[in-house]
């Protein structure tokens, strides 16, 4: 210690401590051991108390020198360090960009809703076709379509001034077409060699149209293998009024109505053959003149009688 005293090093400073000290005072006690065995030396078992004693020396030393020497203690536990980082939550800001929202407006397309025409009066029309400068067919008439079903009871008329006409022509078939917006009217005329006499063998009609508001319905029809409006090449077939049924409740009215076909003279009609209907129903004429002769008899029958009564009632003188 004194050397300590006058000598401050570093090795001093560890021997001034408590522990030091105590290692110190521990050797101190094994060097005297090993000296009191060496004075013993000449006992029996000198040399195994020797070996026994510095065991003990050297298990003691051990657990002094583990419990002074801070460095070479390895069950000394250092007080745990919790070092917690800060939780740095970085929030990313919430960008949102909203593209324009372009609308392009196209032409406003405006569907207009069937609805019917206003109600016209049959108008009579003439229609003619021609092929090559030839006149092949001829017709006059006033056309109404009329429908009589469950939901509709009305007559479409066609319309001279919106009508177009197209046709075929030869010699022994002649066709005439009438077209207009709601549909066509078509007839075909047969020239018949064999019986001399000109006719029309088919009749077809289409129309779309709306009765009634928002309903336009399709109606067709078609009569084939027919003779009608019979009547001699150049003559011309004539009648007011002719009603032809086309089925499906539909019926085609014809008024006014005149056809010739095939053969014609200065591209006129020629003499015409009336419809049974406008023919002079002389029967009814003779019938009435029967029934007048009949009550001037009994008139007259009556008279004489009377006449004889008379006379008988007096004498002469």
């Amino acid at each position: 210690m004194w050397f300590c005293f006058r000598q401050k090093t570093a090795v001093c400073d560890r021997l001034s401590t408590p522990d030091t000290r105590a290692t110190l005072e521990h050797t101190i006690q094994q060097v005297f051991c090993v000296r009191y065995i060496g004075i013993r030396a000449k006992m029996k078992y000198e040399l195994l108390l020797i070996v026994l004693c510095m065991a003990a020396t050297a298990l003691t030393s051990g657990e002094y020198s583990l419990a002074s020497d801070p460095s070479q203690n390895t069950a000394t536990s250092k007080p745990p360090t919790t070092t917690s980082k800060p939780t740095t939550t970085t929030s990313k800001p919430t960008t949102t960009t909203s593209k324009p929202t372009t609308t392009t407006l196209g032409p406003k397309t405006t569907t207009p809703i069937p609805s019917p025409t206003p109600p016209t009066k049959l108008v009579v029309g003439h229609y003619n076709f021609s092929l090559d400068g030839k006149l092949c067919s001829m017709i006059d008439l006033a056309i109404g379509i009329h429908v009589r079903n469950g939901t509709v009871n009305d007559t479409f008329i066609v319309q001279p001034h919106k009508t177009a006409v197209t046709g075929e022509c030869g010699d022994k078939a002649s066709v005439i077409t009438l077209s207009f917006t709601e549909g066509q009217f078509i007839l075909k005329f047969r020239h018949n060699e064999t019986i001399k006499k000109v006719y029309v063998e088919l009749v077809e009609y289409d129309l779309t149209y709306a009765f009634k508001t928002g309903e336009s319905i399709e109606y067709s029809g078609k009569n084939e293998s027919l003779e009608l409006f019979s009547v001699e090449p150049g003559h011309s077939y004539s009648c007011q009024s002719v009603m032809l049924n086309m089925g499906s409740g539909v019926s085609l009215d014809l008024t006014h109505t005149k056809f010739q076909a095939f053969v014609f003279k200065n591209n006129e009609f020629g003499p015409s053959e009336l419809c049974k209907a406008d023919q002079p129903n002389y029967r009814v004429a003779i019938a009435v003149s029967i029934i007048l002769i009949l009550l001037i008899i009994i008139v007259v029958i009556f008279f004489l009688i009377r006449k004889k009564q008379r006379t008988d009632g007096y004498q002469s003188l």
